[in-house]
This record gives C-alpha cells, sequence and structure tokens, in this order.
C-alpha cells in the first residue's frame, strides 16, 4: 500500500493566469522556496477557448531549474460529460500534469451546474445513488483522457448538490482507486475543500495510487500551508505520515 503523503509538496497552486488567483507564477516559487517545499505543480484553470497556455509553460519554463525544487507545469480542467471529455484546449502537451476536477456535474449531456442538480435532487427527477453513479463512471473516463493526470478536490462537487462523501459506496470508491491506479494518475488531498474523506484517500492508497497534498491556494501566503489536509490524512494512516 502506497500510505506515505508528504506535506513539504504542494500540488495545485494557482497564479494570475487563473482569473480568481492574485500571485504570480515567480511569487508563487518563492513562497515555497521560503517554506521548505521540495515539490510544487503550478496548475492554472483552462477551458477550451483559453489560449494562454503556451505563454503559462513559457513563464514557468523561466523559473526552473530551482535548486532544491521540483516545479511543475499543470492544467486543471473540468469533466464535461459522463463520457469524460475534458475541458481542455490545444497546446497543452507541454504541461507535465492535466488536474482533473469536478466543477460541474458531468451528465451524458454536458455539465450541469451542482445547484441545479441539487434541485432536480430535491425535486425526485434523480436519485442520489443515480447522480453518484454517473459522477463516478464520468470520473473514471476522464482519467482516460489525459497521458498524466491526477484528481484534484475528488468529490468537492457533493456537497454543492446538497450530498456528502459518506453517501458513495465503497464498492464505488474502490472501482475508482482501481482505475486510478490503471491510468497511472495521482489522487490529492486537498486543503481548500478539505477533501477526499480519510476513508476514500485509504482506498486510493490500497490500490497504489500515489497520493500527494495540495493547498488549491490562489495567494502565495497560503502555499504549502496546511490544516484540513493534515487532519485528512491523519484520519486515513496517522502513522505514516512524513
Amino acid at each position: 500500500m502506497n500510505a506515505t503523503v508528504r506535506l513539504d509538496e504542494d500540488y495545485h497552486i494557482h497564479s494570475t493566469f487563473s482569473d480568481d488567483a492574485v500571485s504570480t507564477v515567480a511569487e508563487n516559487v518563492a513562497a515555497a522556496r521560503e517554506r521548505g517545499l521540495r515539490a510544487i505543480c503550478l496548475a492554472d484553470h483552462v477551458r477550451r477557448g483559453t489560449a494562454w497556455v503556451p505563454e503559462f509553460l513559457a513563464a514557468v519554463d523561466a523559473v526552473r531549474p530551482v535548486p532544491g525544487l521540483d516545479v511543475l507545469a499543470g492544467v486543471e480542467a473540468k469533466i464535461l460529460d459522463r463520457a469524460g471529455r475534458l475541458d481542455l484546449p490545444a497546446g497543452t502537451a507541454g504541461a507535465d500534469l492535466v488536474l482533473i476536477a469536478d466543477h460541474q456535474f458531468p451528465s451524458a449531456l454536458g455539465p450541469v451546474h451542482p445547484r441545479e442538480m441539487g434541485r432536480a435532487i430535491a425535486s425526485g427527477e434523480v436519485t442520489e445513488a443515480e447522480v453518484i453513479e454517473c459522477l463516478i463512471e464520468a470520473t473514471a473516463n476522464a482519467l482516460q483522457m489525459a497521458r498524466r493526470s491526477q484528481l484534484a478536490h475528488l468529490f468537492s462537487i457533493l456537497p454543492k448538490m446538497g450530498l456528502a462523501e459518506c453517501g458513495v459506496p465503497d464498492l464505488a470508491i474502490g472501482h475508482l482507486a482501481r482505475q486510478a491506479h490503471m491510468a497511472g494518475a495521482q489522487l490529492e488531498v486537498n486543503e481548500k475543500w478539505g477533501c477526499p474523506s480519510a476513508r476514500t484517500v485509504r482506498a486510493f492508497a490500497e490500490a497504489g495510487v500515489t497520493l500527494v497534498a495540495s493547498t488549491d491556494s490562489h495567494d502565495c501566503r497560503d502555499v504549502g500551508v496546511y490544516a484540513s489536509a493534515r487532519h485528512i490524512i491523519d484520519g486515513a494512516f496517522s502513522p505514516m505520515v512524513t
């Protein structure tokens, strides 16, 4: 079982290339060095129409190499539908990682806002079990869409739809963990959203999936600073945290 999560790393850091972040690539790298991190992934939100990916990759290249710090470039894309299509633009082949995110509900017909799905669940249009089954299938399919991927804030969409991660069956989590292992993907323990749960983290570890820590920071002051992620890791396998 892969049961080591290092907290001297941060595999999900946003810069000003994302319109909701305030720190530059260089400021994030400086913060990581100041806090003694050994590895980071600078990752910004993309959509199919995003045109700045080459500029972003060049900005990351410009700060490398950094002594004692492994700096990766990533892009974060939402899952679009049940088939697992990703909201990825052209020109992302040079990225080290594709972060797969559940920003909206990936229905068979395309992305649906989580509040709309919450209303559909509340009205009985669709059951909780059907929603969870679709989300698991879409996420598993998305793992096949990127060469090197990372599941970003897995299950963060559930509370936005009025659901809880404890409602995801063990069998479904085990299936997704095995799919991630076969795809060579890694799973992040996300500080900002406090997910996934210790139960899910342990299941992925038991499946042999590489686990990484991430803050999902949008401000360099938050790079490498952990509280909720540490709690999740402690709950999953306290004696094995480094």
